[in-house]
């Protein structure tokens, strides 16, 4: 079962831009600027909310985000993936967040979920491996827990990894995010922040394209009633 994210509200850029520093500065300070920048990316406001319940929107490759930090130079990469709605919200996320010395992997699921009964993330339907949540934004509930190369490489061979939450009811809710791509982006070079924004942008104007036309078939349906 897939949450309905139209119940869920949206946010300013300033407060998410708050939210994220909040982010940043539980996490590790400016050492994680990449994932604050996706936190923001993450918590947009829901786009193409017209779109039809039962078409499926454009869905983002694999994208990785590298950041140095200016003090120790320390380089620090996240590769990630969404899972979009066909309101065109996230509706969950998948990160990979690589230092010189570790590996972590974050995820992130709709708010209104069971806190304490955690997630569950599988490759597969195999690898399970327990997440404990971090922090929640208004649009969005992060978790994140160490991997080890290991992991990795179960990631560069899968097909499949499903994100599993417990809503406030009890019941479980899966969402899966396809590891197609996912070897060639985590091997290679981190892409611009900028190209990453525009690539959103392109995204956006796509599913707007979709709501449109959605929007004109329904009028035109009803005028020919």
């Amino acid at each position: 079962m897939l949450v309905n994210p139209a119940k869920y509200r949206t946010i300013s850029k300033d407060q998410r831009m708050k939210l994220s520093n909040r982010f940043v500065n539980r996490t590790g300070k400016i050492a994680l600027a990449p994932v604050a920048a996706l936190v923001i990316l993450l918590s947009s406001p829901a786009i193409a909310q017209n779109a039809t319940q039962g078409e499926r929107p454009p869905q983002p490759e694999w994208q990785k985000l590298c950041n140095e930090n200016p003090k120790t130079k320390e380089v620090i990469c996240v590769t990630t993936r969404q899972m979009l709605a066909t309101t065109g919200q996230v509706l969950s996320s998948v990160m990979i967040q690589e230092k010189k010395d570790s590996k972590k992997l974050l995820v992130a699921v709709p708010p209104g979920m069971l806190l304490r009964q955690g997630l569950n993330v599988k490759i597969d339907g195999a690898n399970e491996k327990p997440v404990t949540y971090s922090i929640c934004v208004p649009n969005l509930c992060f978790g994140d827990v160490d991997i080890t190369p290991d992991y990795v490489a179960a990631l560069k061979k899968g097909s499949e990894l499903v994100v599993t939450a417990t809503n406030q009811r009890g019941r479980q809710l899966n969402f899966s995010v396809s590891l197609a791509g996912f070897t060639k982006s985590y091997d290679g070079p981190g892409a611009d922040p900028k190209e990453l924004q525009a690539g959103a942008a392109k995204l956006q104007e796509e599913l707007e394209k979709k709501a449109k036309g959605a929007r004109e078939k329904l009028i035109d349906a009803q005028q020919n009633q």
